[in-house]
């Protein structure tokens, strides 16, 4: 879709902007502050679907597609900002070693460490730095917040409803490392249901929309409401969708090895619902990789075991049924819907499409 190619066009034109602005910055402090800026830069640009900004745009757009894009372009690059910094300390907490193809900014700065032979402890520094670079870009997008083109009543709009995010967003991560640190027999359905709602869909779906119709000054409740409601469902079927990705995905097309979320137990509903279906022996295994053993002692044998029960004991099924429910829900509440307009209909629907039944 046009529309689509258009939004990513915008997004990195904008993003490689920004980006010049702040190497500048930092090379006028001090040269070795450049890193921090390079490392964001590379892991930003080095891929994604910049879902998150077309879903700015589409807000944005969502009464009226006649509006001058230029003043929101800057917010479509400032939400990638925050996909980046919550991303690279997602990484840090799962321990994952490749994104998009390329290390993770913990393992790029260990390497740094050794290739320099600084000294001390290379992992820890990797840690440290890529934790840092995390919380630059959330202080861009704040910064660039600050300095949009809108009047000071919309800015306010927009921080607000920006932090009611991120808080949403650390709910939704903490309950998910609480129950990757949990028994699985002690982990239920609508538990990992709450942390999708609150991890993926408060902030990949509905916080973007929101972010874009409050730039358009748009103030009719239903409008957010509606949006709030298409993004549960949505977003849901957008993290399953990753959840069965994740454990069946070709590494060559997602960008990220398989398996990664059987090595960080992390419970997702395709386990879940597979250890709740699975007979005594099933049970037994999920528990020993699950609650026993540590991540490193977590094969690719165990990945494979794990992939067998999850597709033996009908829980893969019980996914693919799900997204279908959830995309059919979400599909009926747009096209329901009276107060968002027929082209903001036509562009959400095919994003649904493409995101929920997506192979990277």
């Amino acid at each position: 879709m046009e529309f689509a190619l258009t939004a990513k066009r915008w997004t990195e034109e904008y993003l490689e902007k920004l980006f010049k602005i702040y190497e500048g910055e930092a090379e006028s402090i001090d040269s070795k502050l450049v890193r921090i800026v390079e490392a964001a830069k590379d892991y930003t640009l080095r891929g994604g679907k910049r879902l998150r900004a077309m879903l700015i745009l589409a807000g944005y757009w969502s009464r009226d597609p006649g509006l001058d894009p230029e003043p929101v372009k800057y917010l479509m690059a400032s939400i990638e900002f925050l996909q980046s910094y919550l991303l690279i300390h997602d990484d840090i907490m799962d321990r994952d070693e490749v994104r998009r193809g390329g290390p993770t900014v913990h393992v790029m700065f260990n390497r740094y460490c050794v290739n320099e032979r600084l000294l001390g402890d290379c992992i820890h520094y990797g840690i440290s730095q890529a934790i840092l670079v995390g919380d630059y870009l959330n202080a861009l997008v704040f910064t660039v917040l600050a300095d949009l083109p809108f009047s000071h009543d919309i800015i306010v709009k927009l921080v607000k409803r920006y932090c009611e995010g991120l808080r949403a967003v650390s709910y939704g991560q903490y309950l998910d490392l609480y129950l990757a640190y949990n028994s699985i027999s002690k982990v239920k359905e609508e538990d990992v249901l709450k942390v999708h709602e609150l991890k993926t869909a408060s902030y990949t779906v509905e916080l973007p929309l929101h972010l874009g119709a409050i730039a358009a000054n748009i103030s009719d409740q239903r409008l957010y409401n509606v949006f709030t409601r298409f993004a549960k469902y949505a977003g849901i079927a957008f993290q399953l969708r990753d959840d069965i990705l994740g454990l069946y995905g070709d590494p060559k097309v997602t960008g990220k090895p398989v398996g990664s979320d059987v090595r960080e137990k992390k419970k997702t509903l395709l386990v879940i619902k597979a250890y709740e279906w699975g007979g005594s022996e099933d049970k037994r295994i999920l528990e020993e990789i699950y609650d026993k053993k540590s991540s490193d002692e977590i094969t690719d044998h165990d990945v494979y075991v794990v992939q067998d029960i999850v597709k033996r004991t009908g829980s893969l099924d019980y996914n693919e049924k799900l997204i279908n429910n959830y995309y059919n829900e979400a599909l009926k509440i747009l096209r329901e819907s009276s107060t968002v307009c027929d082209w903001c209909k036509n562009v959400l629907e095919w994003l649904l499409k493409k995101l929920v039944y997506r192979v990277k």
